[in-house]
């Protein structure tokens, strides 16, 4: 039915946006597969009526021609719900962009798109977004030019042709951007340029204000580097884990319940033992509600410290105890130096070294000339001094022997 109309829409994990976009395209498919290019995706879906094994449409083959090394994934045709899609974005669009509503409402093959995308994230995170939480937008194609997907690789706008970790791209030129949402917005900026004059010219007129007062462009060039990358930021908050995935167990067995054949009332009778429900007790009274996977060496290991709860072992807790002590101790140290020596000292952590100091040379003039030959064991990376002291190295030493201790009970 669709009759050259595609329908789309994206979400990237790290990102609170869900874009949507339907345009019609010619039996080639030079526009969708651009489309896609420029998503970069890690998984692409379609309906399962698509891509059935034989019968696959021109859509299909072309995806799965130019995207061999993206996961490809056929939904069941009945999740591309439009009504269903229309409620999604109702219940979770953010109200400063719900204009959007107006020009998606009749859009049956995005929404369709959204409807899918939105249940297979659901089922693949076991978390669902909180509501009015999302950015959604609707990208059509007129206010872009269109660079087909073998002018981007041939131009090299985004990927070296010899080298793909390589930064000689247009991309690699271009890109002085502060932060990672910057660069993002760089990227897309390249593989599909504007078109619309009024937006174009209020970005000149930006550019020249900046260019004529070094002030404004060097102060902002400096407050915008200290932020974090907020989507990802906003991702992670905006991403509510389901209740029932810490007790799967009645789930499975309520769906078993109204079974009737014998073996499968068997597999009933067997989880409605009780001592299930003596585990999960005791799994929610030793371990932390909130012990997460963290990246970053000594998150995680602040994380592994703390997953059992306080007073379940007196002596994990003492040990506990002992551990931080000893790093409140190494930061006083640190302190003590910086105001012996009247450096900018501060502590750093890695998993090779374990509590080491760091000095930021800007503007540091060193007494003599050199670091004190109380330093020890010092790296010099960029602008960065990194070294240590027989006295903190003993204090590493006592820091892993307090970990060692808590990692042995927690485990037990």
């Amino acid at each position: 039915m669709a009759r050259g109309e595609i329908g789309m829409a994206s979400l990237d994990l790290k990102c609170p946006e869900l874009v949507l976009s339907q345009f019609a395209d010619t039996g080639t498919y030079a526009k969708v597969i651009t489309r896609i290019h420029i998503s970069v995706p890690v998984e692409i879906l379609m309906p399962d009526t698509a891509c059935e094994k034989g019968k696959g449409t021109k859509l299909f083959k072309l995806i799965t021609e130019n995207f061999s090394g993206v996961t490809f994934t056929a939904v069941q045709r009945k999740y591309f719900n439009e009504k269903k899609g229309l409620e999604y974005i109702q219940q979770l669009c953010a109200p400063e962009f719900g204009t959007v509503l107006m020009e998606v409402q009749a859009k049956y093959y995005c929404l369709a798109a959204a409807a899918a995308l939105l249940k297979y994230l659901e089922f693949l995170q076991n978390s669902v977004y909180a509501a009015k939480s999302l950015k959604v937008t609707f990208k059509g194609s007129e206010q872009t030019a269109m660079i087909d997907s073998a002018s981007a690789v041939n131009l090299e706008l985004v990927v070296n042709n010899r080298d793909h970790r390589s930064e000689h791209t247009l991309l690699g030129v271009l890109n002085y951007t502060k932060t990672p949402g910057g660069t993002r917005r760089l990227r897309s900026n390249i593989l599909e340029p504007l078109v619309d004059v009024d937006t174009i010219n209020m970005r000149l007129d930006s550019i020249q204000e900046l260019l004529q007062d070094e002030e404004l462009f060097f102060g902002l060039k400096n407050a915008i580097g200290h932020f974090l990358d907020i989507d990802r930021l906003l991702s992670v908050l905006v991403q509510i884990p389901k209740q029932e995935t810490v007790d799967v167990l009645l789930l499975f067995l309520m769906v078993l319940k109204t079974c009737r054949t014998g073996l499968l009332k068997a597999y009933s009778t067997a989880l409605e033992d009780n001592r299930f429900d003596v585990i999960l007790e005791q799994i929610k009274t030793v371990i932390n509600s909130d012990t997460t996977y963290l990246k970053g060496s000594l998150n995680m290991r602040t994380q592994k410290c703390y997953a059992v709860r306080p007073d379940i072992n007196e002596f994990l807790d003492i040990a506990r105890r002992a551990y931080t002590e000893i790093v409140d101790d190494i930061a006083g140290l640190v302190n003590q130096l910086g105001e012996k020596y009247g450096l900018p000292m501060r502590t750093s952590f890695s998993t090779a070294r374990g509590f080491f100091i760091q000095i930021k040379m800007d503007g540091v003039v060193l007494p003599e000339g050199k670091l004190p030959q109380e330093f020890i064991k010092v790296t010099k990376y960029k602008n960065n001094y990194g070294f240590t002291t027989a006295d903190l190295m003993k204090m590493n030493g006592r820091c892993d022997e307090a970990l060692r201790e808590i990692f042995h009970m927690s485990y037990v």
